[in-house]
């Protein structure tokens, strides 16, 4: 695929994941880091269908300001993906969605996620016919969420607090840890450990939502979480931290460090 870049592999096969982490790794070891602006000019000087799409396209791609908390998602599925902003419900790519996170650094090349990562909505979990997407089912695999969570794409960024974002190159200067691509069906066969404990994660935001108490307690790597406006009812399934971080150790195998209540990776 190195060779034969096109707009095709990038759409339809997930080893373009691999490539991307291939290209990376090389910018990081011949710079010390890695831009989202540098892997995005990578990508373009190999796929010029890709780096046509984006020029042919750019016209559409509007950016109404820097402080909209979605922007580096969206640009990273326009300028790596092919994807103009759309609201379409199926996946942006055939083996998944794609996300963006952050991981924030603990130490000297220490880092894990700094935040949870919003996979898909519930709605309001109080409204009956929500209730019903999961009151009958037993395993979080058979409700009709598990096929938004399955497999996905997630793009991960190094969190900076000290800089600032004021124009739209501040944004394009992000620096970018890797990508990864996984498919929960593949890690709950292999980790045994992780499929339980998403069991039990699952059977307690099901009998929280149909007790109409929902909370976000005692869930360790699958939660139920607000999302949307500040006072809004909507909420949505979410991997927290903690799992984000072995998620990301299990599929750039690196190894998953613990130390005291601590998890973390070394990039």
């Amino acid at each position: 695929m190195e060779n034969t870049l096109t707009m095709i592999c990038i759409k339809t096969s997930a080893v373009y994941i691999t490539m991307l982490n291939n290209r990376i790794t090389n910018v990081i070891t011949q710079q010390g880091y890695c831009t989202l602006r540098n892997i995005i000019s990578n990508v373009h000087d190999d796929c010029d269908e890709l780096k046509q799409y984006c020029l042919d396209n750019q016209y559409k791609f509007k950016i109404s300001t820097v402080k909209d908390k979605g922007l580096i998602g969206k640009i990273v599925e326009f300028q790596l993906f092919g994807n103009l902003p759309n609201s379409d419900s199926r996946p942006d790519m055939d083996y998944g969605d794609i996300k963006t996170t952050h991981f924030k650094k603990m130490g000297e090349n220490k880092y894990n996620a700094k935040e949870r990562l919003t996979i898909t909505n519930l709605g309001d979990p109080s409204k009956e016919e929500n209730i019903k997407t999961i009151a009958d089912k037993d395993t979080l695999k058979e409700t009709k969420y598990y096929s938004k969570m399955q497999h996905g794409i997630i793009v991960i960024f190094r969190h900076e607090s000290e800089v600032e974002y004021n124009n739209i190159e501040d944004v394009y200067n992000k620096k970018i840890l890797g990508v990864v691509h996984y498919n929960l069906d593949n890690i709950f066969e292999t980790y045994e450990d992780i499929k339980k404990t998403f069991d039990e994660d699952y059977d307690k935001i099901k009998k929280c939502i149909v007790e109409g108490n929902v909370s976000q307690a005692g869930q360790t790597y699958l939660h139920i979480h607000k999302h949307g406006c500040k006072n809004g009812v909507t909420r949505a399934f979410g991997f927290t931290n903690r799992f984000l971080t072995r998620l990301v150790s299990i599929q750039l195998k690196i190894p998953l460090i613990k130390k005291g209540k601590s998890e973390y990776i070394e990039l």
